[in-house]
């Protein structure tokens, strides 16, 4: 029989320039003929334009207002994943990509320059859930690494968890290990599981990359090259908590601590000074701060420092080398590494320079690094900075040299300070000789380093060109051939100034403010006046014989320097300045001056209307004027119409982002308060910080600053909880727990309850797959920020024990427990009974005096008055009690919430609570056996009733159905059987007989039995012989059949 001939089926081009001419021809039909493209059905277009805008309606989110500074800091790239997956590897090749620089070994954040308006900082995170807590705060992007060859790992998913509570930011993932899979089916199943099963958990459609394979240590190029490119394009969106507090994640510690004060005592507390990028929102000198594993501080020094990894200053097409920055202080980059207390620089030696001796300077500076007793040795002690030097010792005392032109400068500089302070020759902005220690002569070196020093710190970077140029200036145009800062009204600052400039207090003048005008003058003639000494603004001020206009032709060449006819007083003439506003005539070609309009209209023939130049107040031509009327009511109609077309979701975004920059601005006009302000690299100095910090600091372990405004003090908090499905048990009440919460991280004992709309009754455990509600004490959270729980001690295979949501803070909850008592009637009186065993004094029972109670068969009573010393009592009933009854008191007690707070300080050491389980188990301790918690066997006595006894008379009245029937039975009765001697032989002669056959019998039925399952033993062999011959006959005879089937 011949095969049937199958065709492939057609694949329609989705890419490609097949796919292109097909969706083109599609276009042009439709646009060709719209009616036949048009809904036939009105139900069908209103379905389509209901679904439309539910789309568009998903697309809208809650507007946040975006407080992203305008140089903001880098972006936090958190490298997460389990052990042994890549993680470091990653990181390397990123580094590469990005700055063509190799680090050998990760320590702490790397900070690069990724773009033209982007920085990265790179972390790994460590496998300690403490670790993964703190850079799920801060994590801008988190690039979760999987390890394909061995699939997901707990560590993963806990990550989630802790990203879920704590704001989410943008998840990508990371397949390595993908060399190993040879086949590419499998591969390829493989790869679609993980995408799958990551959708799952972050959101459908995350991105998941795959790396293939590893070249030279790092990832293949052209994959960490499509990697770095989606990481350049993502856009992330600002986080509540992060957008409301300041933080810092510190990429470098360093310890200021002096040296003899811990020579002296080592466990003495330490000054750290923390460095980072400072984000969210601004710090100011003095606030409080929380280190998550460390505490509550405050912040001693607050500094901005100079950015170490800028931004290019201008617009680059690409990035050169030189602007590939990397910033990793306490990773080893170019030989040079930062740690807590030193600086260690790599000095690549050659091989025959390895044993060389050490040299003068490298001997002095080991000699230095020994720190021992300094005040004691150095009063004993000489060294010489240079070969051939006198020897320095503690006796040598330098005096510098005072002249008198110096002195009265010093003088007039004490005035000033005790004056009003803002004199020009103040220490701050001279940088006196006193502290230099320093010779000072005429006509030397130090003058133009004195001059240096006073010049403002915006014109440093000014070339000596520019110098030399105004010195030239001001000797050419001035009698003495000293540059004058003072005002001519004022003879006595002026001869003070004079003298400035041999001691370093002159100005530097801004070459192009002077030259071409400032913006803050234009339209007026600028004046150069002599302004305080700390103040910013770049002035210099000439004698009154020097000519500005003279030192403008120096430098502005061409007609336009007032050399012409029409700009000959443009720069004179303020008033046609003022009053020809913002119209410019380009097409004239002048200055926009009126007379040089009207002039180049008279001169290019154009008549004018004099009753058009009357009311025209800016001198323009009728038909310029109505050219520009017509272009302002073209824009003005494209305004309106774009407002028109604002919808109110974007008139929320832009009113929001309207109301930040005016805030900003408000805040940066405050320049005298100390703020430090996001995006800034700051420098945070904090005293009194435990030496463990320093001694256990390990730079893998993410150090995190986070401001607490408002957050300090304690308080009880409720909290909507629900255990992880995946934690395998419930949580129980009094076993204490971590939470974290905002940037702490705090030990806590929880009483778990549920609100049942009247009261708040207290749960021994959690709920099984329901959220409860919990009550802890520890510091202010704001409501709605979420938290996670976990243990300590990691007991089980999934870390996070329970998430959820803070619902309020709270000086007292009321939470109830219930209480049931038992007693058991003494004496009954109709519906009075004494009840007893219930409580066990008269005191016990005024206090539940009225409480309802209730029998085990359900008749309701209450509690009235105590009858004795013994806690009996009397008790009114609906109904008539028995003595057997149990009657029940059901009562609920208020439970006092332990106020615990436990700040887990991982950084430093880590003192926590253990359970009443742990605690038994590591003293070897046995569970408490207590007779009455044990569950005993409920023992009830069968009660046997009387026989009903219906009297005669009543069994006549009734019916004969309802009669009880009495039967008499009349049989023969049983007689006793006496046997004789003869017949008790008799019966054990038959009674032995009867015995022999039943063993007869019974040895018979063995035997029939063995028999009988070793013929089936025999049977079950025999068959499975068949069997198999049968299958193989089956089997040839098939083949041979398969094979004659075959087309030849």
């Amino acid at each position: 029989m011949e095969a049937k001939q199958t065709h492939k089926a057609h694949r329609v081009r989705k890419a490609g320039a097949s796919a292109k001419k097909k969706q083109q021809q599609k276009k042009n039909a439709e646009k060709n003929n719209p009616k036949a493209f048009t809904m036939q059905s009105a139900q069908k277009a209103e379905r389509m334009a209901r679904r439309k805008a539910e789309l568009d309606e998903k697309k809208f989110h809650v507007p946040m207002a975006d407080r992203t500074p305008t140089i903001p800091p880098p972006v936090v790239v958190a490298v997460v994943g389990p052990p042994r997956c890549g993680k470091t590897t990653l990181i390397k090749s990123l580094v590469r990509r990005y700055t063509k620089s190799t680090i050998s070994e990760i320590r702490g954040p790397i900070t690069v320059v990724s773009g033209k308006h982007q920085r990265l900082t790179f972390m790994e995170c460590v496998n300690d859930t403490n670790a993964m807590a703190d850079m799920a705060k801060v994590a801008d992007l988190v690039i979760l690494v999987i390890d394909a060859s061995y699939g997901f790992e707990m560590e993963t998913f806990e990550f989630l968890n802790l990203l879920q509570t704590h704001g989410m930011p943008k998840v990508m993932g990371v397949l390595t290990h993908l060399d190993g899979f040879r086949d590419n089916k499998r591969l390829k199943t493989v790869k679609g599981n993980f995408k799958h099963r990551f959708w799952t958990e972050v959101y459908d459609g995350a991105k998941l990359f795959y790396l293939s394979g590893i070249e030279n240590g790092r990832y293949l190029d052209r994959e960490i090259l499509n990697f770095s490119r989606f990481i350049s394009v993502l856009k992330l969106r600002p986080l509540a908590w992060r957008s409301s507090h300041p933080y810092m994640l510190a990429d470098r510690v360093q310890d200021l601590t002096d040296p003899e004060m811990l020579e002296s005592n080592p466990k003495a507390n330490r000054t750290v000074a923390l460095y980072g990028y400072l984000r969210g929102t601004h710090v100011k000198g003095k606030d409080r701060v929380h280190i998550p594993g460390a505490g509550d501080y405050q912040l001693n020094i607050t500094e901005k420092l100079a950015d170490p990894c800028p931004i290019p200053d201008k617009e680059r097409k690409r990035l050169d080398e030189r602007h590939k920055l990397i910033y990793a202080p306490m990773s080893e980059v170019n030989g040079v590494m930062y740690d807590k207390d030193a600086v260690y620089i790599d000095i690549k030696k050659s091989q025959h320079e390895e044993n060389a001796e050490e040299g003068e300077g490298e001997r002095m500076l080991s000699e230095l690094q020994k720190v021992s007793d300094i005040a004691d040795r150095l009063a004993s002690q000489q060294f010489s900075l240079f070969s051939g030097a006198m020897p320095v010792t503690a006796d040598n005392v330098r005096r510098p040299a005072v002249f008198d032109g110096a002195a009265d400068v010093e003088d007039g500089d004490n005035e000033d300070e005790d004056g009003d302070g803002s004199g020009s020759g103040s220490e701050s902005d001279s940088g006196s000789d006193d502290e230099s220690g320093g010779n000072v002569s005429e006509g030397s070196e130090s003058d133009r380093e004195l001059e240096l020093s006073g010049a403002e710190s915006s014109n440093e970077a000014e070339s000596d060109s520019d110098d030399d140029i105004l010195q030239r200036v001001g000797s050419d145009d001035s009698d003495d051939g000293i540059v004058d800062f003072s005002d001519s009204e004022d003879d006595q600052d002026g001869d003070k100034l004079r003298i400035n400039p041999i001691h370093g207090l002159t100005r530097r003048a801004n070459l192009m403010d002077l030259v071409y005008g400032s913006a803050s003058d234009a339209g007026t003639t600028p004046a150069y006046k002599a302004k305080d000494a700390d103040d910013n603004v770049k002035s210099l001020a000439f004698k009154d014989d020097l000519d500005e206009q003279i030192l403008r032709k120096l430098f502005i060449t061409g007609s336009g320097d007032g050399d012409g006819e029409g700009g000959s007083d443009a720069d004179h003439d303020d008033g046609d300045e003022n009053t020809l506003g913002d119209f410019e005539d380009l097409e004239a070609g002048s200055d926009g001056n009126g007379s040089d309009n009207s002039n180049s209209a008279d001169e290019a023939g154009v008549d004018s209307d004099d009753e058009d130049e009357a009311d025209n107040k800016f001198g323009l031509s009728a038909d310029k004027m109505k050219k520009l009327k017509k272009k302002f009511d073209r824009i003005d109609d494209a305004d309106a119409g774009a407002e028109e077309k604002k919808d109110f979701y974007q008139q929320q975004k832009e009113e929001l982002q309207q109301y930040v920059d005016n805030t900003r601005a408000e805040m940066e006009s405050l320049a005298e308060i100390n703020y430090r302000w996001s995006g800034e690299y700051v420098k945070m100095v904090i005293e009194d910080m435990p030496c463990e910090f320093m001694e256990g600091f390990n730079p893998a372990l993410p150090v995190v600053v986070g401001g607490i405004p408002n957050e300090e003090g304690l308080s009880l908090i409720s909290l909507r909880i629900k255990r992880h499905r995946w934690y395998p048990r419930i949580l129980k009440t009094g076993d204490p727990v971590v939470v974290s919460v905002g940037w702490r991280r705090f030990q806590t004992i929880p009483t778990y309850y549920m609100n049942d709309r009247i009261k708040n009754r207290m749960l021994k455990y959690s709920p099984e797959h329901m959220h409860c509600s919990a009550a802890i004490y520890g510091p202010y959270i704001p409501p709605g920020t979420g938290f996670c729980a976990y243990y300590l001690k990691k007991k089980q295979s999934f870390g996070i024990a329970a998430t959820g949501s803070v619902l309020e803070n709270s000086q007292s909850i009321d939470i109830e427990k219930k209480l049931k008592l038992t007693g058991y009637p003494e004496k009954i009186h109709k519906n009075t009974a004494y009840i007893k065993k219930m409580f066990n004094s008269a005191l016990e029972v005024s206090r539940f005096e009225g409480a309802a109670i209730k029998t085990v068969s359900g008749i309701r009573g209450q509690v009235k008055k105590a009858a004795g010393a013994n806690g009996m009592f009397r008790a009114t009933f609906e109904d008539k009690v028995k003595l057997s009854d149990i009657v029940f008191l059901r009562a609920f007690y208020k439970v006092p919430i332990k106020q615990f707070y436990n700040p887990i300080t991982s950084l430093l050491s880590v003192a926590y609570m253990r359970t009443i389980a742990e605690i038994r188990r590591s003293k070897s301790l046995p569970v408490p056996n207590k007779a009455d918690s044990h569950y005993k066997p409920i023992k009830r006595e069968v009660k046997r009733f009387n026989p009903l006894q219906v009297p005669k008379a009543l069994q006549a009245e009734l019916p004969f159905k309802s009669r009880p029937k009495v039967v008499k039975t009349t049989g023969p009765a049983k007689r006793a059987v006496v046997m004789d001697k003869k017949d008790k032989q008799v019966a054990t002669v038959i009674g032995e007989i009867n015995l022999l056959h039943k063993d007869q019998t019974r040895k018979r039925q063995e035997k029939a039995q063995k028999q009988r399952a070793e013929y089936m033993k025999k049977r079950r062999a025999a068959e499975e012989e068949a069997d198999a011959r049968r299958r193989k006959k089956r089997k040839t005879f098939f083949r041979r059949e398969g094979q004659n089937e075959k087309p030849r």
